[in-house]
């Protein structure tokens, strides 16, 4: 607590004070380490070298915001923990780049403090040798062309992404070394770090949170001389390494200096996390994505506002204003395409929430509004007229869960009664996308099967679950099938756990199947299958409850829904609506209703 409020004291001395002077007093005001940050600064002091003397007091200058979390989520700051000792190997290292690199003889001695200097990147857990550790697994030398080196450079960082991670606090240098898996702040923070030990200037660029999904995304920039950037969003090796087809409410950099803007000088208040360290920097209107000015006239106000986007825990501030306009806000177009390919139904432009930040709460200023290209509205719910509402997902249905579906099309359910299939008859052959959830094949044949398959002629075979049920609408017990190339597949097993998110896929196969052996004739009245998908359609058997907003979310009840659909009546017209499983699942996604349709934001 004793360093928070250093910090906050840091801020405000910023705008007022001398560069000596701060240091001076964040030394002095740093009794527990104060002896480690002297001794970093007299020995520069002593060298006389005028720049690296200088690179010293921008790393103390800068220090007091920088920290790392421990695995119970708990700050540790730099200012408490540094060495002197490895503050001064990581900034010689610095200038033997400077020296040595034919890049960054283009580069400002401003831009080579912040993108190459910093001992470290963005929150991860201090260790310092990662600046000359990189260049001993990095393969391939250096082109004279920069952009092609730095695309070198990303193509070899591997790392296995996984959603497992994403509640999880950056990984060390080391952890992700050795692992080879994390989060894309972990790929990012590599990225940064490789790119800088070779004396390339880059820096830890973020989207906060998604204006169309849940979470947030990160990835790495090279910062050419002139300021332009060159984005590593994969290690694919593709030029272009274009930014996700999601929608982009605002993209920030981290870096090392402290910059308190106009904000935080005229109001000194607790801000939000992405906000409260002054370590981001806005280059939304750097990247190829659409943005405009919004104004939220706001008289007589005490405190900064903010633009809110949803998730399901709470609105999060992403866009901090001092005066009556928000600039460079992400309208949600990319490159100037207007339709979206990330899912379908999702609406024009990107919600926001105007809203101030108070003692930890967000407080809605105004009605939500819709923010795109060439539009900006809010959503007032009209209570004085109602309508039926019938809902089909929680959530966005995404064109890659459209694609899994579209996998199984030309797949072919058949019935034998031996075990090599001699005998095999057609019952049902899928035509069409079927839906991306559990659905029924109703069989007219009359006859009686002893085994029933799914088989995929040629393609990719692709399926979540597979059942058979009697007449009463039970399931039927079988013995698991398989053809012989996948039998000894553990994952097989996948297609008959009853759990709806675990599939089996394999690509480029013939004639791949699996079935059920029902251990004699039985009559089968329908055939259960759900290609692999997100469970977010409507489950018969799971809990809902609707909302409605209204400067608050209102509930419209709980139910049970009828079938695949939940059905809701006297629902306020033109409504922002939010549809909560309360059984499972944590992907949800506000809409509005218009035409019949769940329009997504």
């Amino acid at each position: 607590m004793k360093t928070f409020f250093a910090i906050i004291l840091v801020f405000l001395l910023l705008s007022c004070t001398s560069s000596s002077e701060r240091i001076a007093w964040i030394v002095a005001n740093q009794s527990a380490n104060k002896s480690e940050l002297t001794h970093f600064l007299d020995y520069y002091k002593t060298k006389n070298n005028r720049d690296k003397y200088k690179a010293a007091c921008f790393i103390i200058e800068n220090i007091p915001n920088k920290y790392s979390l421990n695995r119970e989520g708990e700050k540790i700051y730099d200012i408490d923990i540094v060495k002197a000792d490895s503050l001064i190997q990581s900034l010689e290292y610095s200038f033997l780049l400077k020296e040595k690199s034919p890049y960054l003889k283009k580069y400002t001695f401003e831009q080579f403090c912040e993108y190459i200097l910093p001992y470290r990147v963005a929150n991860e857990p201090l260790q310092y040798y990662w600046k000359w550790d990189c260049v001993r697994w990095l393969k391939g030398g250096n082109s004279d062309d920069i952009v092609k080196t730095a695309q070198n450079i990303n193509a070899q960082i591997r790392i296995e992404l996984s959603p497992d991670f994403y509640k999880d606090t950056l990984k060390t240098y080391t952890s992700i070394i050795q692992s080879g898996c994390g989060k894309c702040d972990d790929r990012s923070t590599l990225v940064v770090m490789a790119l800088r030990s070779v004396g390339i200037p880059a820096a830890f660029e973020l989207i906060p949170y998604w204006g169309s999904s849940n979470n947030g995304h990160s990835f790495a920039s090279m910062i050419l001389p002139d300021d332009k950037i060159v984005s590593f969003q994969n290690d694919n090796g593709n030029e272009n390494n274009a930014l996700p087809i999601r929608k982009m409410p605002k993209i920030y950099r981290k870096i090392y200096t402290i910059t308190p803007a106009e904000t935080f000088d005229r109001y000194q208040k607790i801000y939000p996390e992405l906000f409260a360290n002054c370590d981001v920097l806005d280059v939304t209107k750097m990247h190829k994505i659409g943005f405009r000015t919004i104004p939220i006239p706001c008289p007589r106000r005490k405190e900064p506002i903010y633009l809110s986007v949803f998730s399901p825990n709470s609105w999060i501030p992403i866009a901090i204003s001092a005066d009556d306009n928000f600039y460079d806000i992400g309208t949600g177009t990319q490159n100037g395409e207007k339709e979206s390919e990330e899912a379908l139904d999702l609406g024009n432009g990107i919600l926001y929430l105007p809203s101030s930040y108070i003692n930890g709460d967000i407080i809605p200023l105004s009605d939500p509004i819709i923010v795109s290209d060439n539009n900006i509205y809010s959503l007032h719910p009209d209570t004085l007229h109602k309508e039926t509402v019938i809902l089909n997902r929680k959530y966005p249905l995404n064109k890659r869960i459209i694609r899994f579906a579209r996998d199984m099309v030309g797949g072919i359910f058949e019935g034998a009664n031996h075990a090599d299939f001699s005998d095999a008859e057609e019952i049902y052959k899928i035509t069409e996308t079927p839906k991306s959830q559990m659905q029924k094949v109703y069989i007219s044949t009359g006859k009686k099967y002893r085994y029933i398959r799914y088989r995929k002629p040629k393609g990719i075979f692709s399926i979540a679950e597979f059942s058979l049920y009697q007449s009463n609408g039970k399931p039927l017990l079988f013995h698991p099938i398989s053809c012989e190339a996948i039998r000894k597949d553990n994952n097989m097993g996948n297609v008959f756990d009853e759990k709806i998110l675990t599939y089996y896929q394999i690509n480029g196969g013939v004639d791949m199947w699996i079935g059920g052996d029902l251990n004699g004739g039985v009559n089968i009245d329908a055939i259960g299958f759900a290609p692999r998908n997100d469970d977010n359609s409507i489950v018969p058997t799971d809990i809902y409850e609707l909302f409605y907003w209204d400067e608050q979310w209102n509930s419209l009840g709980v139910k049970k829904p009828d079938g695949d659909s939940a059905v809701y009546r006297n629902v306020p017209q033109k409504a922002l609506l939010w549809l909560r499983n309360l059984t499972k699942g944590r992907e949800e996604r506000p809409f509005t209703y218009e035409n019949g349709r769940q329009i997504w934001w």
